[in-house]
């Protein structure tokens, strides 16, 4: 009786470890990058939620990405892109869906600031399907390095920044 006992609690602790596995790579199946550097103030902002930002942490679509006076992030996309949000930057997430397909698709916004992008797989297989959304232009990434800062209502280059 006692080794039926020890058996049952042996597979209950197992069952609830695949659980507890399984709930866990749920929650993270859907990110589609994360932090790999910050400093400062970095928040992401979602619905009306707020919640800071470090390294290590995931970044999902729909997150606003928020850098305060003197701070900066750097995100890695599931396919190896790297963004670097600069100081006062906010970039929306609107898509990022990388799985090696024609499907691939990329869509950042930058609402405010400026960024820095290295591209990543997607944009050397599928460039059509990575695009960088601004207040006033949209563009479509043909290169592999590219910043983008906005002064007011228009682009300007770094040196033109306030």
């Amino acid at each position: 009786m006692l080794k039926f006992k020890l058996h049952c609690r042996v597979l209950t602790g197992v069952v609830l470890a695949c659980s507890l596995f399984a709930s866990s790579f749920a929650m993270t199946a859907d990110n589609t990058g994360m932090v790999v550097a910050s400093r400062g103030t970095v928040t992401a902002e979602v619905g009306g939620e707020e919640r800071v930002l470090k390294q290590g942490d995931d970044i999902f679509i729909n997150d606003q990405i928020v850098t305060g006076n003197k701070s900066f992030a750097v995100l890695q996309f599931v396919d190896g892109a790297k963004v670097t949000v600069r100081p006062n930057s906010a970039m929306l997430i609107e898509d990022y869906v990388y799985n090696g397909t024609d499907q691939d698709v990329a869509t950042l916004s930058l609402v405010s600031g400026g960024l820095r992008v290295i591209t990543g797989a997607m944009a050397k297989s599928n460039p059509e399907n990575y695009k960088v959304r601004t207040p006033v232009a949209l563009m479509g990434v043909r290169g592999t390095e590219f910043a983008v800062m906005l002064c007011g209502d228009q682009i300007c280059a770094e040196d033109e920044v306030p």
